[in-house]
């Protein structure tokens, strides 16, 4: 998939960058395109790391999967009842 994409500067110039997505896999830190004929001979980009979602955290319930991330973002009982309550909102 190629896209375009236009950045305005404060100073009135427009620049454009296209990027190009395509299906990789990481072979002992080695890039290997599933279609590599989609590459341009040279060029410059940069890489995106999907990691696949941990077994144990797929089987998580909502409320399980709530207080893992207040866990992470080490969040006290006040703050997370703040978090929750914008989210709520946000909801509306």
């Amino acid at each position: 998939m190629r896209e375009l994409v236009r950045l305005v500067q404060e100073n009135g110039y427009i620049f454009a960058m296209s990027y190009l997505t395509l299906e990789v896999e990481i072979d002992h830190g080695k890039i290997v395109p599933k279609e590599p004929e989609k590459l341009p001979e040279k060029g410059n980009g940069l890489l995106t790391i999907l990691q696949p979602v941990a077994p144990e955290l797929a089987k998580l319930s909502q409320l399980e999967a709530f207080h893992a991330l207040q866990k992470h973002l080490n969040l006290d009982e006040a703050k997370a009842q703040a978090w929750m309550d914008l989210i709520r909102e946000a909801r509306r």
